[in-house]
């Protein structure tokens, strides 16, 4: 008696998932949930989001400025830096091609999609 039970239990259950397997995706409740999840437009995967704007001009200006004091390999050189919405302009002087490098990098480093505008000078060392 035990098995008959356990056997009209079991049909009971597996009755409906075999009627959901049976209808197409659209009609079942789960499909429907997860297809509201789906963003409706979606970028081409050729093509990029702009990155976002996080900071302001005076927070990229403090971050590249501390940056470039705290690094030992510019310790010998004098870079200005000015931003504003839209461009990071870089000026002053450096005593080699590694240090003008080494500057720029870390401009860019938290410039976000702001220009990079190079007015560093390289000074000849005797």
């Amino acid at each position: 008696m035990k098995q008959i039970a356990s056997c009209l239990l079991l049909l009971l259950v597996t009755s409906p998932l075999a009627q959901v397997q049976g209808q197409s995706p659209s009609q079942t409740m789960s499909s429907a949930f997860f297809q509201e999840q789906v963003p409706r437009e979606q970028m081409p995967p050729d093509q990029q989001a702009p990155p976002p704007r996080l900071s302001t001009p005076a927070k990229v200006q403090q971050q590249i400025e501390q940056h470039l004091n705290s690094e030992p390999a510019l310790q010998n050189s004098r870079v200005s830096v000015d931003v504003d919405e839209d461009v990071v302009v870089l000026g002053g002087t450096v005593g080699t091609e590694q240090q003008h490098d080494l500057a720029l990098r870390i401009a860019q480093s938290y410039a976000g999609d702001r220009k990079i505008v190079d007015k560093i000078k390289l000074t000849q060392q005797t």
